[in-house]
């Protein structure tokens, strides 16, 4: 038996966050910094009793680095017409459309942990056969991202030279009327250019100053909006692990993948802002291994030119060399077990540390830190994995063999 019954609950009502809609004069409803701009008509549906299925995917893109959209899917029965959207007599005639949220989450040993939060982009009808007098509903949703996408926008107001990065993704954010309180920003250390005042997309806007700090944006399981600096990165990868192995002293992982490629090489690096020189660096000896691979960028926001500099120099350090790393980790939850927690509790950034026995007795032990997630759950099973990398930077620690390393972690 699961562990714990996922909570599936559609919101029927415009809006981009999921808590109760502000509806002036209400007393219960019209809370200012409590509820958010949104319909007065806003219904929250939960179909929980109706899923059959659930399917989640979350994580970072391993060449670019940026984090891509995370997308869900849920199956549910529709027994009684009122999810037929031609159902003029149905509860919910008129509301059932695209861009509607859906949210995803559990109840652990009394705790809440959101799985997943984003905005339908379709429904879909089935039937075990013509005959049949119920439906299989399957919604498709993606994460905000998609709204980041959809929406252009050209002058940043407020935005000026030297500005931190999590000053500036809070002053795109603002640009399209992004609820302050669906947000968790870090604010940085690296100095950014005014804002160039081209016309884009949100989202390109804020992944430019992502890339300038080699930090992560990303929509966090319950939707917020979330920036992590490269120095919290650092931190939050030097930080205590979850211990994993198949040995039966930690806790015990269901599948792996381990990989030893040429993925991630990449060892003549160019960096340049929008109004400065490029810096090139490069590693010879990786060249003279396994010949050129440039990476190169041309648009960054990053303000000193010596910012870019080491900038460049991190990421040839990180890439310059072919890592053998574990790309994923898969834990079966379809009991309880202590696998359930860190399913449930780890965030982007959390380390980890993985051991594989291999032949003759031989292991495999890796560092690494989760970088996505994806969840697929029926009413009798559940399976999480967890996508890893390696962090790109790591924090100095005086006194560390790991961590202590002098011209490789970060002060």
């Amino acid at each position: 038996m699961i562990p714990c019954k996922p909570t599936v609950r559609i919101r029927l009502g415009t809006g981009i966050s999921f808590g109760a809609g502000f509806v002036l004069g209400s007393v219960d409803e019209g809370i200012l910094g409590t509820n958010v701009l949104a319909s007065s008509l806003v219904d929250y549906i939960d179909i929980s009793d109706q899923v059959t299925r659930i399917a989640t995917r979350h994580g970072r893109d391993r060449v670019f680095n940026n984090y891509t959209a995370s997308s869900s899917t849920v199956q549910f029965l529709d027994f009684t017409g009122d999810w037929n959207p031609a159902n003029q007599s149905g509860p919910y005639y008129g509301e059932i459309l695209p861009m509607r949220q859906l949210q995803i989450s559990c109840d652990y040993q009394g705790t809440n942990y959101a799985l997943y939060s984003g905005y339908i982009t379709s429904w879909d009808y089935e039937w075990a056969d013509q005959s049949a007098d119920y439906a299989l509903v399957t919604v498709q949703a993606v994460d905000a991202f998609r709204i980041l996408q959809l929406v252009n926008i050209t002058s940043v107001t407020g935005a000026s030279t030297h500005d931190l990065p999590g000053e500036r993704i809070g002053q795109i954010l603002d640009e399209v009327g992004w609820p302050v309180s669906a947000r968790d920003l870090d604010i940085g250390t690296t100095e950014l250019l005014n804002d160039p005042g081209t016309t884009r997309t949100a989202l390109s806007a804020i992944q430019v100053v992502e890339e300038s700090d080699l930090g992560a944006f990303y929509i966090a399981n319950d939707g917020t909006a979330v920036y992590r600096s490269r120095v919290s990165l650092s931190q939050q990868g030097a930080g205590t692990p979850y211990y994993f192995d198949d040995t039966g002293t930690n806790i015990q992982y269901q599948g792996l993948d381990i990989n030893f490629d040429e993925t991630e090489l990449a060892n003549d690096i160019t960096f340049a802002s929008i109004s400065g020189p490029s810096q090139n660096v490069f590693d010879q000896n990786s060249i003279d291994n396994y010949f050129v691979r440039t990476y190169e960028r041309s648009d960054l926001m990053t303000f000193s030119n010596s910012d870019v500099l080491a900038q460049a120099n991190r990421v040839l350090n990180y890439r310059k060399t072919p890592r053998l790393r574990i790309d994923s980790i898969k834990l079966d939850l379809s009991s309880d077990s202590n696998r359930v927690l860190p399913a449930l509790a780890a965030e982007i950034g959390q380390p980890i540390v993985v051991t594989k026995t291999m032949a003759a007795n031989t292991q495999i032990d890796l560092r690494i830190t989760i970088q996505g997630h994806s969840h697929d759950i029926t009413p009798d099973s559940w399976v999480t994995t967890f996508s890893t990398a390696y962090p790109l930077a790591t924090a100095f620690v005086l006194g560390s063999s790991e961590f202590g390393i002098l011209g490789t972690n970060t002060f």
